[in-house]
Formats: structure tokens, sequence, C-alpha cells
């Protein structure tokens, strides 16, 4: 990422979060944290758990961010944070440019924070009719991770989405967002239809729906891997088992129950190994309104 897009994306999450820009340029900003972003990115858990127990007023804390990278001698000779201090309180500054601490903070927070979100679709700029109002239907949206795990592994992403009005499931949903803009507020002249599904309702539909595809797949795969685990299985009983048989001798007996365990646990883990399994998880989901009724 160059400068542009750290700042790009910076913004994007600063507006996400609803932090206050107090200062803006093409090569920093200044804000004031919401308390979203003050408790995601400062690590004053005391502070944030004193707030929580005596209901105070939280004061967040202020950042400069600058996006121009640093030299190499700046950044091994310089400390990373300074301080700014002003009429209205201290500023932090600090420089955001791709592989440093903060953007990499940033990067978790919203990885975490992103994982359900609830967004809408900007409507078109122009005239509009400012006593209109414009229907918009809400869509659960979720990224399937599907796992093919032998003693190889595969992964596919299905991007799902399900309306919650009409039950419709669209298999490309994720992808038809690529070329929306979307923002986390409602906007203005739109109201919002009611659903026909609950949120629990509309994600058994998609994971039935997802599993009855799963279901039709191609599983020769598993069939190959089932046969390599009964091989490795059938070479280590042809090692263990005439050696268990040997021991006869009632001395043997602790070497015996030795050998009997070491047995037990190498096929446990061929069978670990080997035995095919397709596993199925929800990487994150969010609600999209979007206009229309479908």
């Amino acid at each position: 990422m160059n400068a542009k897009q750290v700042q790009k994306y910076v913004m994007s999450y600063l507006e996400s979060t609803g932090s206050f820009i107090l200062e803006k340029s093409p090569s920093y900003v200044t804000v004031k944290l919401s308390p979203e972003a003050d408790r995601a990115l400062t690590n004053r858990t005391y502070y944030w758990s004193f707030v929580d127990r005596t209901g105070a007023e939280p004061e967040t804390m202020t950042f400069r961010w600058t996006f121009e990278p640093p030299s190499m001698a700046e950044r091994t000779s310089a400390n990373p944070i300074s301080y700014i201090v002003t009429e209205s309180g201290r500023i932090v500054q600090e420089d955001a440019y791709y592989g440093s601490r903060r953007l990499l903070q940033i990067f978790e927070a919203a990885h975490q924070w992103g994982r359900c979100v609830t967004m809408f679709e900007e409507p078109p700029r122009g005239k509009s009719d400012p006593f209109g109002s414009r229907p918009y239907t809400a869509w659960l949206g979720a990224n399937f991770k599907v796992g093919y795990e032998c003693d190889m592994k595969r992964e596919e992403i299905y991007g799902w989405g399900i309306s919650l009005a009409t039950g419709i499931i669209n298999e490309k949903f994720m992808e038809s967002l690529k070329d929306k803009k979307l923002t986390p507020r409602l906007p203005s002249n739109v109201h919002l239809l009611r659903n026909g599904l609950s949120l629990r309702k509309a994600m058994n539909q998609l994971e039935t729906t997802m599993e009855r595809k799963l279901k039709g797949g191609d599983f020769s795969w598993a069939a190959d891997a089932e046969e390599r685990r009964q091989d490795e299985l059938g070479r280590i009983r042809h090692y263990y088992e005439p050696m268990l048989e040997a021991m006869t001798h009632p001395d043997q007996q602790p070497q015996k129950e030795a050998v009997a365990a070491r047995f037990e646990q190498r096929q446990a883990e061929i069978d670990w190994q080997y035995r095919p399994r397709v596993t199925l998880s929800v990487m994150n989901c969010g609600i999209f309104h979007l206009p229309g009724i479908e």
C-alpha cells in the first residue's frame, strides 16, 4: 500500500467508527477518536473499566497520524511517538505508513469490528424528491469458508446473501457489493421495509442451502484419502502386530504395554492426518440495506 491508499483506509476506518476529524491535509490527519475507536486503539483498559463502572463521561484521545513513510534513518533513530501540546490538550503524533505498528493495530481493530457490520447503500447523487422516500430491503450477507481436509487441504470461499424480506438467496451477493457505495449511516429519504425472516432463521436457511450444495459436490478426493489412510494403517499394523505377538514372556509385559500404547497413538495420528472431513465456518457477516423490494 502506498501513502495515498493507507490514508484512504485510515479515513474510512475513522468515518465508520464516528471519530471527529479536527484537521485534514494530504499528508496527515488530526482526529479525536470516538469511544469505540479509543477502546480499540489506545489500550486504556483500566480507564475504560473506570468509565464503565462509574458512568463518567469518557474523554477520548486525540492523534495526529502522518501518512508519509519516514526514511530508514528516521525509523531507527527517532522515537515513533511524539507529542504536541495545544490549548485544547495534548495530541499524540505518530507515523501511519504500511508496516507501522499503528496501521497494523488499525487493521486488527477493523478486522475484529468488521466481522459483523450494518451497512446502507448510498442513493445516487442528483435531484430527488425531498418529500419522497425510497424503500430499502435488508439482506443478511455472509462469507463462508469451506475446508476440504485430509493429508492435504483445500479451501473455498462463498459469499452468499439472503433477503430478509423474501428469503431469496443470492450466491454471488458479496461479489455484487463490490460496485456499490456503502455507508454505516442511514441515508436521508430512505425507509426500511419490514423483515419477513429473523436473523436466526435466515442464517439457518443459508447454512441448509450451503450443506445441500456441499453434499452434491465431487468427493473422489475423500475416497482417495481414505484409501491412503487404510494403506498407512496397514503399514503400521505389519510393523507393530508381529512385535506384540512375539512378546509372550511375563517379564516383557511392561515393554509390551509401552509398545501397544505407541501403536494406538500412531493409529490415532494417522486417523487424524488422513481421515477426510469437510469443515464449514463463517468468516464474517453483515446486514446490508439495499434499494428495492426483493
